[in-house]
């Protein structure tokens, strides 16, 4: 179909692979965005959780995605509190977090659910902690975040108009969000814009729309 703008989500390491990427090369209405399910950067972890990729794997396909795409936003869901889930396992996530550069976390606090071999486990992680470490990913999330779009202040993107009420704002190629000026709110949602980035924020980048 002649689609505008095609996003991959929710991919695991085996299925990033070179032919993948020679389509996303290929076919430019396919965004520099691929979000992968990481959940632990712990070995021992995703063994538990019965996980078919282990963290070098991660690292060797962010390495293929990173040496064939422009600055791609590399987004990931990580689960914290997995039962078993000791302080040195999630040091291992904070530092392959940081060894990557996420331009999003999506951070989940495990919870049981009733049926799985999970909601069996008798080494459970206790609340507090489960809080606290979610909390410490968050606020990874926003320095890794602000990191990452540092580099494109100053450059033009082409935003998705998601919404023109108040203040006007959409996703750039890259997922992040981009805030317009208020003067600007002219723009209709579903529309395309050009925008100069020119202010970044934890919540996002300031831009104004190229008239």
């Amino acid at each position: 179909p002649n689609l505008a703008r095609i996003r991959v989500s929710s991919l695991e390491p085996g299925d990033v692979t070179p032919r993948l990427l020679d389509t996303f090369c290929k076919h430019r209405n396919i965004m520099p965005h691929l979000h992968l399910s990481l959940q632990s950067g712990s070995n021992a972890v995703l063994k538990k959780m019965c996980r078919q990729y282990r963290t070098d794997e991660f690292r060797d396909k962010v390495e293929l995605i990173k040496s064939r795409l422009d600055r791609p936003a590399i987004t990931a869901d990580i689960i914290v509190g997995f039962p078993g889930e000791t302080d040195a396992d999630f040091e291992q996530t904070i530092d392959l977090a940081k060894e990557t550069g996420f331009a999003k976390m999506h951070v989940f606090s495990f919870s049981a659910r009733q049926g799985t071999a999970a909601a069996g486990m008798q080494d459970t992680v206790d609340n507090r902690v489960i809080k606290k470490r979610a909390q410490i990913l968050r606020d990874l999330e926003i320095e890794l975040g602000l990191n990452y779009r540092q580099q494109f202040i100053g450059e033009t993107a082409v935003i998705l108009v998601e919404n023109s009420n108040g203040q006007a704002r959409g996703r750039s190629e890259r997922y992040f969000m981009v805030y317009l000026e208020k003067t600007q709110n002219m723009l209709k949602r579903n529309e395309l814009a050009r925008v100069k980035l020119v202010e970044n924020s934890e919540n996002g980048v300031i831009g104004q729309a190229e008239m």
